[in-house]
């Protein structure tokens, strides 16, 4: 408990109630860990493989209530498992990324849906990771933040170079398969625990929105990376800080999410007004010779 309160006045040493020093620590924890794997998202053009491992997660809740296993770790563990039959099958099939991740996307929506039906027990849990809410974390869950990210640290380090250079060379640099299924496992564990922050529903655009301003602004995959990662903390920290006053007072992860598309839109706006300046000078050099 003394770590967690130290870490807690450092990161959340704008806020004096405790459970807003662990949102501030929950979304500076997030905001690394899902930068980095939404850079990885986007250049490898699977936006929709949030959107799938996320939505099966009431497969896995319901199973959890059934059996009368550890919810969170049910969760968890069926979350791996779709994101594993997603790259299997993108690694085996012919057809395309967004035809399989919708199969399973539709797949998993349907058994979720049919399971929660069957078994009214598991509508009462289903909210919580619907809608999400990071100021409700408690201590575990910031102790299962601080895991995924030493395990991000990880990723990265070894594995984030070489995914990246299949994606900008495909033709002459393709991953092993347990590169494949190594990021497969840990973009769907980033995408479960992220869902308890900011609810299915937006967890795309957490991953998708800061890499998508790495984007348009970098030029090289490091640079994305980097952009990324401070674009989700500032769109984290200011998200938080908004949604708390009172005269706001709106939900915090839609906040979060909704400051990481109004920076993405400023960005598209700064990189149309530097491509028009650039295009005006090399017209009057033109016109000067």
């Amino acid at each position: 408990m003394g770590i967690l309160a130290s870490i807690y006045s450092v990161f959340g040493f704008l806020y004096e109630p405790a459970f807003m020093q662990r949102a501030a620590t929950a979304l500076f924890l997030l905001s690394f860990c899902a930068s980095g794997t939404g850079v990885l998202v986007v250049s490898r053009r699977m936006a929709f493989f949030p959107d799938a491992a996320g939505h099966t997660i009431f497969a896995g809740l319901a199973i959890g209530l059934i059996l009368s296993l550890p919810v969170d770790i049910v969760v968890l563990i069926f979350g791996v498992l779709i994101g594993l039959l997603i790259i299997y099958l993108l690694r085996h099939s012919t057809l395309s990324s967004d035809t399989i991740i919708g199969l399973v996307f539709s797949g998993g929506v349907a058994l979720g849906l049919a399971l929660t039906s069957r078994y009214p027990q598991a509508q009462g849990s289903v909210n919580r990771y619907f809608l999400g809410d990071v100021l409700t974390l408690d201590d575990r869950g910031i102790v299962l933040l601080l895991l995924l990210t030493l395990l991000s640290i990880l990723f990265f380090l070894f594995l984030y170079n070489k995914l990246m250079l299949s994606c900008v060379a495909p033709a002459n640099y393709r991953t092993s398969a347990l590169a494949d299924y190594l990021f497969g496992a840990f973009l769907s564990l980033v995408v479960v625990i992220s869902v308890q922050a900011v609810g299915v529903l937006l967890v795309t655009a957490l991953l998708v929105a800061p890499a998508a301003v790495g984007r348009v602004l970098a030029k090289t995959g490091r640079g994305m990376f980097w952009i990324a990662l401070l674009v989700s903390v500032v769109s984290g920290q200011v998200g938080l800080w908004v949604s708390y006053l009172p005269q706001i007072n709106t939900t915090t992860g839609a906040t979060v999410v909704f400051c990481s598309i109004a920076i993405f839109g400023i960005a598209v706006l700064i990189k149309k007004f530097i491509v028009l300046i650039k295009g005006k000078g090399a017209f009057k050099n033109l016109a000067g010779k």
